[in-house]
């Protein structure tokens, strides 16, 4: 067999768990036309919460891959398709040769402390930050400790990207799911570290669309802005709604977002992905100062909506072209939020064909998160409202 990275997805909405394992099974085999799987993604619908353990065990029985690792999500993406509110199974194979896997399952008390070593990172991870380890993590909307999981990462391994998202579709307890190599958690995080000839590209698709200029944090007060530019925050605020369309001005009122950027080498000329984006919590317009969950040096209004979107997410894809011409990936692992989807874009299956048609017939296995992990800058994030997507190729 080659020794180039293979991918194959698959997906279905079948709702006997027995037929919908089938259904996956056999398209996967046609796929794979006798290549072995180093691991196997796996995302199922809580639909299907009474045979977690059924599914599993066939996947690793029929299939045989080395590993397999996933979580259940209130929707899944596989096969070119993105499943949403019904029953569904996707399962994502991957042929990696030469490429090295360590999973671990981690709990908060697993986790070093902030103020220890890198080497103490290492040891948990259980890979050399010196390998240049790629991760993709996934976690428990319970876990108490994922920023301190995301700190310590960046601290321990800064020159890997880490891309994942946090289980979702969790309305009982039942429906918690991790799942590795067999096993069942229902807390904590998954952490799969890839070491050896396999680059990953992580693309986050934040789905905004900047309003007004860039401006500067002037005064504030913790998680408060209280001045940009030299006056009060609400008048910037509302100096760009005034010069607005009645478009703007509606999403403003309604889906208003301060992007923060994160490289101040990028202030002159900022570009989409250069920014991070927070949710305004208020506007104080007595005191004109604006709630704001982080701060920072240099901010930019943005807006929000299906239109917005789509523009951010073709400029992320032709950054990703203008930066690395003719790359093309194996396969993909796509991280959306449970906003996103056909309720944002009002049609099935957008950010994975768009993914297709931007990079070419891509694999593209994921889920609909209850948060998403990716970088923005050099600092990995928890996102909302986001598509974080890891490209698998050749380095």
């Amino acid at each position: 067999m080659s020794d180039e990275l293979f991918f194959a997805s698959a997906a279905s909405e079948l709702i006997d768990p027995d037929a919908a394992v089938a259904d996956c099974v056999e398209a996967l085999q046609r796929q794979l036309a006798g290549r072995s799987p180093n691991i196997l993604f796996m995302f199922v619908s809580p639909h299907h919460r009474d045979a977690f353990s059924f599914i599993q065990e066939s996947l690793l029985t029929d299939l045989k891959p080395a590993h397999l690792m996933g979580c259940s999500g209130g929707g899944v993406i596989g096969g070119g398709r993105e499943l949403e509110e019904t029953p569904a199974l996707s399962v994502t194979a991957a042929c990696l040769p030469g490429v090295a896997l360590t999973l671990k399952h981690l709990q908060d008390d697993d986790l070093p402390g902030l103020d220890e070593p890198p080497k103490a990172w290492e040891r948990v991870l259980g890979v050399q930050a010196a390998d240049q380890p790629q991760f993709i993590l996934l976690a428990s909307p319970f876990m108490d400790r994922s920023e301190d999981l995301l700190l310590g990462l960046d601290y321990a391994f800064p020159r890997s990207h880490k891309v994942g998202g946090v289980a979702s579709g969790l309305r009982h307890v039942s429906e918690r799911a991790l799942f590795l190599d067999g096993q069942r958690f229902s807390n904590g995080v998954l952490a799969l570290g890839l070491s050896g000839p396999i680059r990953l590209d992580p693309l986050v698709a934040q789905g905004c669309r900047p309003v007004g200029p860039v401006l500067t944090v002037t005064s504030a007060d913790r998680n408060v802005i209280e001045g940009l530019d030299g006056r009060p925050a609400a008048e910037a605020l509302h100096k760009a709604y005034e010069a607005s369309d009645a478009r703007t001005k509606d999403l403003l009122q309604r889906a208003l977002f301060v992007g923060l950027l994160t490289d101040p080498l990028s202030a002159a000329e900022p570009k989409a992905g250069d920014f991070l984006m927070r949710n305004v919590m208020g506007v104080d317009g007595r005191g004109g100062s604006i709630a704001f969950v982080r701060e920072g040096m240099r901010v930019q209004f943005h807006v929000r909506d299906g239109e917005a979107a789509e523009q951010d997410l073709q400029k992320v894809f032709a950054r990703q072209h203008q930066d690395h011409p003719g790359r093309r990936p194996a396969g993909a692992l796509l991280f959306s939020c449970m906003g996103r989807g056909e309720r944002l874009f009002g049609e099935p299956d957008h950010d994975s064909q768009a993914l297709v048609e931007a990079f070419g017939a891509t694999a593209v296995g994921g889920f609909f998160c209850n948060g998403e992990i990716g970088p923005v800058g050099s600092t990995t994030h928890l996102h909302g409202f986001t598509s974080c997507f890891a490209l698998f190729s050749r380095p």
